[in-house]
This record gives C-alpha cells, structure tokens and sequence, in this order.
C-alpha cells in the first residue's frame, strides 16, 4: 500500500476512538506532559548535561520535472531548490542543582495532577460506560 494510502486512512482511523477513549486520552493528557518532563530532568541529571533540539532550514539544488520560473513548461531536467530540514542536538550546560529542583517540583506536581486525572478518568467512564 502506498503511503498516500495510508495518510489518507488516518483520519479515518482516528476517528474509530469511541467518546470515551477521547475522554480518557484528554484526561490523560497533562499527566502524560507532566511523566515525559520528568523523565527529560531524570536524564539531563544522569548525563549531567541538557540537550537542545534544534530544526535547521536549508536549499539543497536537485533536478527537478517540471515548470521553469516564469511559467514556461520544460521537458526534462532542470535545477531546482527544495527547503531542507535537518535536526541539530546540541549539549547545553545546566545547574544540576537547579535540574534537582525542578525534579522536585515536577514530581510533586505529578501528585496532585493523577489525582485531577483520576477523578476525571473516573467522569469519563460514568458519561460514557459502554467503553
């Protein structure tokens, strides 16, 4: 199967989530941010260093079929420009005492935000009980 067939089936696919899977999933979603921050500062700790994720930009010069600037239609090759996007890690200093107590903080979070994902799981499954 093509991929053009396989993005045109997502939507679709997307849409198979019964209302209380899209309840759940969006209860969910702030306890899911708050577990992924943790795990990043849980690293960054371990590593003793951060990591910055950077997305670059550049042209690139290929062979390209098609329309000439100005409109005129060609046969054949000719060079054209296509924007490139690359992505850059770069390891970035930190305070790891500060790393710390942002773990801290983010953990103590993440009590009193499973309790709010609880209870709104819990709304999710009383609106809609056929699963």
């Amino acid at each position: 199967m093509s991929r053009f067939a396989l993005l045109a089936l997502l939507p679709i696919l997307a849409a198979c989530a019964t209302p209380r899977q899209n309840c759940e999933t969006a209860a969910l979603k702030d306890l899911q941010t708050i577990d992924a921050l943790i795990a990043e500062t849980e690293q960054n700790i371990a590593r003793g260093y951060g990591i910055e994720v950077e997305t670059v930009r550049s042209t690139t010069f290929r062979y390209c079929l098609g329309r000439r600037s100005g409109g005129n239609t060609s046969i054949g090759m000719i060079f054209c420009n296509e924007p490139e996007f690359r992505t850059i890690e770069r390891p970035v200093a930190l305070d790891l005492a500060d790393e710390e107590a942002k773990l801290r903080s983010l953990r103590a979070k993440r009590v009193s935000t499973a309790k709010e994902a609880a209870r709104a799981v819990a709304m999710c499954r009383q609106q809609h009980p056929e699963g």
